[in-house]
């Protein structure tokens, strides 16, 4: 009865203003007799990007001017101090070449206002920006002229994290450049520890291969628990109408996986992992504004398991599988769009897809080429928005996995999950936001469990405190966006939350007294306004509504983590 006032109590504080009413705010561009004034080192992303301005429907683009700023706004009172004016210097501005191989437009093209959007959100998402605006500057002759304005973020940074959720804690340290000498080249080195392993990692990651649209990324890691070595090069979908793709992907590695009865672990394996696949790709581009897409490959995978010296294995012991197949996938974008700030980040552009995404890959694995058994194997996503206004995002999403063994006629590793997110704004710096999750599998093999506690939305218990077969969880927030820029540096916001939830296996007893996991609390956000964009560290203060009683659940959980959304 408690959980369900507080939840109320929180849905009320949220009564938002209706929408208003849609009104015509464009306006006419500049002439082609004033003057180009680039935008200044204090352009506000978040406020200025939405300017729409009156364009013929002929219009060509004209001249494009590349703005890059600083990271620091030497302008700003705030900002004009010896430490930053050197970090400006110091730092290496994104190339223009860099940026100018990301836009989708170029001098004589029809001026296009979804071309226009598009490549702005092409550009916030490399992770060397901290954010980006593409607007039109100037009308001249029935062309266009149009400014391309970027913000880097500091790139070479100390990887320095500490961790620590459902009383367990981890570590990385290490070194990191996202944008080598302003290429947008990135490699990083780092060591990390975690209640599963110790690692030690190198990865490098580049997105514009000589110049082009390929990309490609290797990363090794050396754990106490084996190896993994991956590599992966590949042309994506680029823009929405793009034609064509193509990738190949390798892992080979080594790990452990352990299985866990109320936190802790009770059974280990050594697991071998072997994947290779291959895919060509094509589309007839974006029409009536959805783009859809055809994918061939060919995929290989073995999963071996081994005994583990320390620990005995499961009472059931997994399956060794081994799966050659051809496959075919086929993709659903619709064009879509539209941006935000204060949702999952603090004062930050949000790029929103609002409209439907399929995506589906259907193979037979036969044993005429190499596999165990024939299966059919699937996999997919589907997303889509149930209602967008003014103060109000609602949207879900579908998600499923799992193979069908044609000798057996039985499911494999099926898992299906779905969730939904509501935001509702309040004001520009108060947002209610509910989260509901449920996941369901079935013949799992016995070396994967599905968890609930403090790292999977249980904040006040131990991370993996329950385990079974499916879950469901609810998170109910109140968040607080303030103003608060400490030393022109991090952003600053806050949550009261309430977390309800389960993980079980139908017949089998997790070991806790009340199986509906419950807590409330409190938490502190930090956002790096000048680095590591999108990372949002998270302290929360957590107190138990249920099982408060038992001896492995304490008064007060304090969690400290970087996630990637508030």
């Amino acid at each position: 009865m408690k959980i369900i006032t507080l939840c109320c109590a929180l849905t009320i504080c949220t009564a938002g203003t209706a929408r208003a009413a849609e009104i015509d705010t464009r306006v006419s561009a500049p002439a082609c007799s004033s003057v180009f004034e680039p935008a200044s080192g204090s352009y506000q992303f978040v406020q200025e990007q939405n300017i729409d301005y009156v364009i013929a429907d002929n219009a060509r683009v004209g001249e494009i001017y590349y703005t890059r700023l600083p990271i620091f706004d030497e302008a700003n009172p705030g900002e004009n101090n010896a430490l930053f004016r050197w970090a400006n210097r110091f730092h290496i501005l994104s190339r223009e070449n860099v940026v100018s191989q990301q836009i989708l437009i170029a001098r004589g093209d029809q001026y296009d206002e979804r071309l226009i959007a598009e490549t702005g959100r092409l550009l916030r998402k490399q992770s060397y920006f901290y954010d980006a605006d593409v607007r039109a500057v100037r009308l001249c002759g029935g062309e266009v002229d149009v400014e391309v304005i970027t913000r880097d973020n500091w790139s070479l940074t100390p990887n320095i994290s500490f961790d620590r959720s459902g009383g367990e804690n981890s570590y990385s340290f290490g070194i990191r450049d996202s944008n080598i000498l302003g290429l947008g080249k990135q490699f990083e080195i780092a060591s990390s520890e975690d209640t599963d392993r110790r690692s030690q990692q190198l990865i490098y990651e580049d997105h514009n291969v000589l110049g082009s649209r390929v990309r490609t990324r290797s990363k090794y890691i050396d754990s106490d628990d084996g190896a993994n070595r991956l590599f992966e090069l590949n042309l994506p979908f680029f823009p929405l109408d793009s034609r064509r793709s193509w990738g190949i992907f390798l892992e080979d590695g080594e790990r452990e996986d352990k299985q866990y009865f109320r936190g802790d672990d009770i059974s280990k394996l050594e697991h071998e992992i072997k994947d290779f696949k291959v895919e060509f790709g094509w589309s007839a581009g974006l029409e009536d504004n959805v783009s859809s897409r055809w994918t061939l490959g060919y995929r290989y995978r073995r999963d071996e398991f081994h005994r583990s010296d320390e620990l005995p294995p499961p009472s059931v012991f997994p399956t060794d599988r081994e799966l050659s197949y051809p496959y075919v996938g086929f993709e659903l974008i619709e064009d879509k769009f539209d941006t935000a700030f204060n949702l999952d980040q603090i004062y930050r552009t949000e790029d929103l897809q609002l409209g439907q995404h399929l995506s589906s890959t259907l193979g037979f694995a036969s044993s005429a080429l190499g596999s165990d058994q024939d299966r059919m194997v699937a996999a997919g996503v589907f997303s889509d928005t149930l209602m967008y206004t003014d103060d109000i995002l609602w949207q879900h999403r579908l998600e499923w996995e799992g193979s069908w063994n044609l000798d057996s006629k039985a499911a494999e590793d099926v898992v299906i999950s779905y969730e939904t997110r509501y935001f509702r704004q309040a004001t520009s710096r108060r947002a209610f936001f509910a989260s509901f999750e449920a996941i369901y599998s079935r013949n799992l093999n016995s070396n994967t469990q599905i968890f609930f506690g403090g790292l999977t939305g249980a904040r006040a218990f131990v991370n993996r405190f329950q385990a079974g077969d499916r879950r469901v969880s609810l998170t109910l927030e109140q968040r607080i966006y303030t103003d608060i820029h400490l030393f022109n540096l991090i952003r600053v916001g806050g949550a009261f939350f309430i977390d309800v939830g389960r993980a079980w296996e139908s017949g089998v007893d997790n070991g806790v007294e009340d199986e509906l996991l419950a807590d409330i609390g409190f938490g502190i956000r930090l956002l790096s306004s000048k680095a590591s964009s999108g990372r949002v560290v998270h302290i929360d203060f957590a107190v138990p509504l249920t099982n408060r009683n038992d001896p492995d659940v304490n008064k007060i959980q304090i969690a400290y983590n970087i996630k990637s959304s508030f």
